[in-house]
């Protein structure tokens, strides 16, 4: 796993999610490197669009069993950072607060962010993880 040992967990891990599927990232200063892919398992709903004139916002909520996956590949990383297009990353979230608070407490990071290739989720989070270890520095609490 990037520069890490054979076997060892990332510190500090990426999860890029949208409704459909998860890609888990290990990252370090140098490089990304995609350590699982899940997908949502289709539930027959196709791609479901908002129709004007009905009531809510028309989003299906995810799959509970996919964020259950996603929480548990994120287990194994002391620092996670989310990200992801809509609403999914913070349904993410959330449901790592209810379901998995042992994970949840190493969010340290919840950002929107559209479909981006590996090169684009590196450079953010790579600035994203450098920002967050500088303010996390002894007396730089406010």
């Amino acid at each position: 796993m990037s520069d890490a040992e054979p076997g060892l967990a990332p510190w500090h891990l990426v999860v890029w999610i949208d409704h459909a599927i998860a890609h888990l990232y290990a990252s370090t200063r140098d490089k990304v490197e995609e350590i699982a892919t899940i997908h949502a398992v289709d539930q027959g709903r196709g791609h479901v669009h908002h129709h004007a004139g009905t009531p809510g916002a028309g989003h299906v909520p995810p799959d509970n069993h996919f964020l259950s996956q996603v929480a548990n590949n994120a287990s194994v990383a002391r620092e996670i950072l989310i990200v992801g297009p809509s609403t999914t990353p913070h349904d993410l979230h959330n449901f790592m607060k209810v379901h998995a608070s042992d994970v949840a407490g190493r969010v340290i990071g919840v950002e929107a962010m559209k479909r981006a290739s590996e090169r684009e989720i590196h450079d953010f989070s790579r600035r994203f993880f450098r920002h967050h270890d500088l303010m996390a520095r002894p007396g730089n609490e406010r």
